[in-house]
């Protein structure tokens, strides 16, 4: 099972950084070890997403103790566990730093229902209102607030955080924000924005919303295709 785990972890960050959420060796990416233990198996420092093998992991628990591996662990750590802390129910969390996303991050922009993608986040996104590092467990208590029971918080003039209830949501999750706000982002540079009516996505949030679980899933094998593809693993 572990090792398992640690595979979707590994893919998961090939995935990101063939989505264009490499940024340099910043970003990391977490997963419980099992479902409601207080350890995770998380991204080692000073590697690329697009690096990663299952040996440049490293498994802490919420406190940022060792347990296993031998690379360098993030100091940003506590966004990690604060997440777990607070949401039993998510195993794993994203943390990038995608360039539209902290484009938007350094804006007082709101997400609005311009495209199919930001369906996704129909209920809203957090806003982590500081750009000082998440370095603690009280900065990390404060994103997870500002998270609550969403998928995405923006943390001001610095990124994202994705939660979900399995790697692939997570993975999902972050990758359709970026999408949300490039799209959006552009409608706007073609004219007024044509906001989804209420009705309209009403119908649209059990096709193309997280309540539909077997998209994500379809997305996730796609976009694993296209990076084994591109590595030359395909």
């Amino acid at each position: 099972m572990t090792a398992d785990v640690r595979q979707l972890l590994v893919d998961s960050c090939r995935i990101l950084a063939h989505a264009g959420q490499e940024h340099f060796a910043f970003g990391h990416v977490s997963a419980r070890e099992a479902p409601g233990v207080d350890r995770f198996w998380f991204k080692g420092g000073g590697l690329g997403l697009g690096e990663m093998t299952v040996d440049d992991l490293v498994l802490i628990d919420f406190d940022g103790n060792r347990l296993g591996g031998t690379a360098p662990i993030h100091n940003e750590y506590p966004i990690h566990a604060e997440i777990f802390r607070a949401r039993p129910e998510v195993t794993c969390v994203v943390h990038t730093h995608p360039f539209y996303s902290a484009a938007f991050a350094g804006s007082d922009w709101e997400l609005k229902q311009v495209g199919q993608d930001a369906v996704n986040f129909w209920r809203g996104v957090g806003r982590y209102d500081t750009s000082v590092l998440v370095t603690d467990a009280e900065k990390g208590r404060a994103l997870a607030a500002a998270l609550g029971d969403l998928d995405v918080a923006v943390l001001a003039n610095h990124g994202i955080a994705a939660a979900g209830r399995t790697v692939i949501d997570a993975t999902y999750f972050a990758i359709e924000f970026d999408r949300a706000v490039q799209m959006q982002a552009l409608a706007q540079q073609l004219g007024p924005l044509r906001i989804t009516p209420q009705d309209e996505l009403d119908q649209l949030i059990p096709y193309l919303s997280t309540a539909a679980k077997t998209r994500a899933q379809g997305v996730w094998e796609w976009l694993l295709r296209q990076t084994d593809k591109a590595d030359g693993r395909g």
